[in-house]
């Protein structure tokens, strides 16, 4: 009889659980969850972009309520396994929906994989348009190529995009975390001109 009790309560916990996890998904979001879905995808793209075994990859990286799934294209399984175990790694991350497409480079499997990505869909249309790179779509890399870079993560700096010039402002802790986050927004595809008049080094 104990057995049977503890059964049913298993399975009412269980079904519990489900259904409250099904509430979380659709509930819509406050704006304190959005801010926190967004440092999680900030996380995510940094530690991707970080990792040798990823970083040459265009994945779209999608956070809500902490379940991260992750779309594009990677050139092995164990590339594939290795970014979904990168991104569990983010602080805040309750589940990742791993759906890289596996695919060797310059195949059509992989091209329809990239531009299945938001960064991919940005760069097909303004390729097919002849203009450049989106500006939001810089502002973003910059970030995230910031936010992954030792030297300078962690900094407030800000970054704002118009007509592919990348405008960074805000305070870097040191004349070389200064120049190496200009370095990075200079390097960035599609950046045309860097200004940086506004960012200034902090003072001892």
């Amino acid at each position: 009889m104990n057995a049977l009790k503890a059964s049913l309560l298993a399975t009412a916990i269980a079904l519990g659980f489900g259904a409250a996890t099904a509430q979380a998904e659709d509930t819509p979001r406050t704006a304190g969850q959005a801010i926190d879905d967004a440092t999680i995808t900030a996380s995510v793209k940094a530690k991707l972009l970080a990792d040798d075994r990823t970083k040459g990859f265009d994945v779209n990286v999608d956070t809500r309520n902490g379940i991260v799934t992750l779309q594009g294209g990677a050139d092995t399984q164990a590339a594939k396994l290795a970014a979904g175990q990168l991104a569990g790694q983010a602080e805040g991350v309750v589940l990742v929906k791993n759906e890289l497409v596996v695919a060797t480079p310059d195949t059509e499997a992989r091209q329809d994989a990239n531009t299945a990505t938001l960064s991919g869909e940005v760069r097909e249309k303004m390729d097919e348009a002849g203009d450049g790179i989106d500006d939001a779509w810089i502002t973003s890399k910059v970030k995230t190529q910031l936010l992954a870079d030792d030297q300078v993560k962690g900094t407030q700096i800000n970054v704002d995009t118009k007509g592919n010039v990348v405008t960074l402002a805000g305070t870097a802790p040191s004349a070389e975390a200064r120049a190496k986050a200009i370095e990075l927004a200079k390097a960035t595809r599609g950046v045309r001109g860097v200004v940086a008049t506004e960012l200034r080094v902090a003072k001892d």
